[in-house]
């Protein structure tokens, strides 16, 4: 992540993660800018930087500014007493260094721990299946954990099969959990149990998997392994819990009917296609209720998994969920009209505003961050806030309304970013995760194609796309295997009710030769749609015009159960990316070239020329000391003809584009400015007259433009508003405006429709 340190006028980037702390950031400074550690005082949002806090707890985010002041007389070391303050002398510098010193060291331990898990990383083998086990099979695995679950087994399944050090490693994945993939060792798995056990086929002996709850026998509990030791009148077993299957004798098993037999492993070379079937086909088991107050029963009203308000459970789409408490409310119920738009929202109940922190304490976490997997587990090292995926979305687009169907103004079919962080922020795709944006009463304004589902076709100009839900996510869980069918509603139906016909929630429907007068639907294209698609791009997502949905029907899946499926055609008059026209269209247009965070590509320079400069110093280093330089066959940094050089200004406003500036006289001066400017792209030619054509008033781009005496733009409507408001004087010079020359400006409004086309129509 880049953030920017400010002083006085000049201005350094760094490249850091979210988890580094505030003081160890006072040590980079401290080395690049020559200010001594305690006399750095970081301000940031208007508050003081504590050292205690990492730069993720103090909300910095992406090319965020941080003001560093150099006060003469020094802070107190964090040791030192509040009410004692350190006075500037000798024995103070001494301490300033060998705290400096220590935090570099620190420093440099966390390089070399970094330097030695690459190492490891690069002599990993990859493997897609051992003896008994292979990639994608369902498993039960034990959890050793120290837990009251510990000893118990929870469905999953393999993702991943290395080898490391000579040591085999599964990684897997949970079905009721998410999270990373967890490392797992053989000994911990075993084939997922599928065959139940009716009581006349159990034997004393026999060993079998049970659902028991160790603290309360007479509620559902987790499955553990058991041996039978009597079958009448009740089921009782010896159930083996803990990490060294430590034998718990006399339990009695309150459901006799849902007891699985043990499978033991087989040998993948020994597996047939029936088998290979029947051991990767999962059978449901019951867990305990989500809801001890109303054992999930969606009939029964309940305050602690309804709405905390009424109780009731119904319209779960305008339920929020406070961030303290985490309650629900229905918005009715709180008497809203709309979803908060804030990050966080909180109840009445509980507190919605920040403690007052003084200036350089440390600032507690909330309940958000402190329920973080990384803040559960302090034992962990490793660094999650290094990537761009860590960070939030830092502008957003204002010129069209979110809900806005058709294209954007000013943006091009084909152009491309590195991130789906800036799809977001171009507002081409709004949701940063999800597939479709849309609602069911409004219908579906984009959708990303980024792998999907194996069974979807993509010819390009026309494609297949599979609807969502069909799956229990309960508790938290990014994925499951299909257990119920698919219904025309929310997202589904979002985009049905795109297509030019009439809805039907049972049939389906097809527009037959009327597709073409169904709502336009933006569609991007990311590169992890390559594995199914060759015209997904190779790097980053890529913008590729409007679809329309021909036809949508319901279709029995792999797993048995209904999904609805979708067919989309292109609709949109600019040329394909992946045509030789639409090629062409974008190397002479100027957005053919990937677009990059900002500072992202200089950042990276910077970094290969660090990296070139230490190859030297080890080069010029005395033959036969030091360690020997491995050829990983990475690019050398000092090879400058392999570097990935930072884009020119080379974009040049068109012969047409110029001749409509020209016509609007008023503001001549204002397009002359624009057109010495150095252009990278077509993009920055649109930011750049969306920022010298703002309204002050509505803060968009003028509308139906009116060119006061002044020379200032305002829309028609904003400044007939403002007049008859405020007085006859301009909102920006309060100059007096003359009502009878507030004519529309034409020239201007044609200048701009040609650069951002349609962009009166959606504002």
């Amino acid at each position: 992540m880049i953030i920017k340190i400010k002083k006085a006028n000049q201005t350094e980037i760094f490249d850091v993660s979210k988890k580094l702390l505030i003081g160890d950031l006072k040590t980079m400074i401290e080395e690049k800018l020559s200010v001594k550690r305690h006399h750095q005082r970081l301000i940031f949002r208007g508050k003081q930087l504590s050292e205690d806090n990492t730069l993720f707890e103090a909300d910095v985010d992406l090319n965020s500014v941080i003001q560093l002041w150099e006060v003469k007389a020094p802070l107190p070391p964090p040791s030192a007493s509040k009410d004692c303050p350190c006075p500037d002398n000798d024995d103070d510098d001494k301490e300033n260094k060998e705290n400096s010193s220590a935090a570099a060291n620190k420093v440099k331990v966390v390089d070399e721990k970094e330097e030695s898990k690459e190492e490891k990383a690069a002599i990993v083998e990859e493997k897609t299946e051992t003896e008994f086990f292979k990639v994608n099979d369902i498993l039960d695995i034990k959890d050793v954990e120290e837990s009251e679950s510990a000893g118990a087994y929870f469905e999953g399944e393999v993702v991943k099969i290395q080898v490391v050090d000579g040591e085999l490693v599964y990684l897997c994945k949970y079905d009721a959990y998410d999270g990373d993939d967890y490392k797992v060792k053989e000994s911990q798995l075993r084939p997922r149990a599928r065959r139940l056990v009716k009581s006349r086929g159990l034997e004393a002996g026999m060993e079998v998997l049970v659902n028991y709850n160790l603290q309360e026998p007479k509620k559902r509990g987790f499955w553990f392994r058991a041996k039978v030791e009597k079958v009448r009148p009740n089921l009782v077993c010896t159930i083996y819990i803990g990490v060294d299957d430590t034998p718990v004798e006399g339990c009695k098993v309150i459901f006799p009917d849902e007891v699985f037999r043990l499978e033991q492993p087989v040998k993948v070379k020994e597996r047939d296609e029936k088998l290979e079937h029947e051991m990767n086909t999962p059978v449901p088991r019951k867990h305990p209720p989500k809801c001890e107050s109303c054992m999930d029963n969606e009939k029964k009203k309940c305050k602690d998994c309804g709405c905390h308000i009424c109780g009731g459970k119904n319209d779960p789409d305008s339920i929020l969920i406070c961030d303290e408490c985490q309650m629900g409310f229905h918005l009715k119920c709180l008497k809203m009209d709309v979803i908060p738009e804030d990050d966080e929202w909180f109840c009445p109940d509980c507190k919605n505003v920040d403690d007052i922190v003084k200036a350089g304490q440390k600032q507690e976490d909330g309940k958000k961050k402190k329920n973080m997997a990384s803040k559960k587990n302090p034992e962990c090292t490793r660094d999650w806030g290094k990537g761009f995926a860590t960070v939030g979305r830092t502008k957003e687009c204002k010129i069209v309304d979110k809900d806005h169907s058709g294209a954007i103004p000013g943006v091009e079919v084909g152009e491309s970013w590195l991130l789906r962080l800036q799809v977001s922020e171009a507002g081409v795709h709004r949701p940063h995760v999800a597939g479709i944006c849309g609602t069911g009463d409004k219908g579906c304004v984009s959708l990303v194609l980024s792998g999907g589902y194996e069974d979807d076709v993509d010819d390009g100009d026309e494609f297949t796309y599979t609807g969502s839900g069909g799956r229990d996510l309960s508790g938290n869980k990014r994925t499951a295997p299909q257990s119920f069918d698919q219904e025309l509603t929310s997202k589904n139906k979002a985009l049905a009710i795109n297509c030019k016909t009439k809805f039907d929630d049972k049939k389906g429907g097809d527009a037959g030769d009327d597709w073409k007068k169904g709502r336009p639907i933006r569609v991007v294209r990311g590169w992890k749609g390559q594995k199914h698609s060759k015209y997904a791009p190779e790097d980053g997502c890529r913008y590729d015009g409007l679809y329309k949905v021909v036809k949508y029907w319901p279709q029995k899946g792999k797993a048995g159960f209904i999904v609805w499926r979708y067919l989309l055609r292109r609709d949109d008059p600019a040329p394909a990316p992946w045509t030789k026209e639409g090629k062409k269209r974008m190397e002479e247009g100027g957005w053919a070239d990937m677009q990059y965070p900002e500072n992202y590509l200089e950042n990276q320079a910077k970094k290969l020329a660090e990296k070139a400069a230490k190859l030297d110093e080890e080069v010029d280093k005395p033959k036969g000391k030091g360690k020997k330089r491995k050829n990983s066959g990475e690019l050398d940094p000092r090879d400058n003809s392999k570097q990935k050089k930072v884009p020119v200004a080379k974009y040049k406003v068109s012969a047409e584009h110029k001749e409509a500036m020209k016509k609007d006289k008023l503001n001549e001066k204002l397009w002359k400015e624009l057109q010495v400017q150095e252009l990278k792209t077509r993009k920055d030619l649109v930011e750049a007259v969306e920022e010298m054509f703002s309204c002050v008033v509505c803060m968009g781009v003028v509308t139906i433009p009116v060119t006061l005496e002044c020379l200032h733009n305002f829309c028609q409507t904003c400044i007939k508003r403002g007049v008859k408001a405020e007085g006859a004087v301009c909102p920006c010079c309060r100059a007096e405006i003359n009502s009878d020359k507030m004519a529309v400006n034409q020239p201007l409004r044609d200048a701009l429709n040609l650069i951002l086309p349609g962009y009166e129509g959606s504002a």
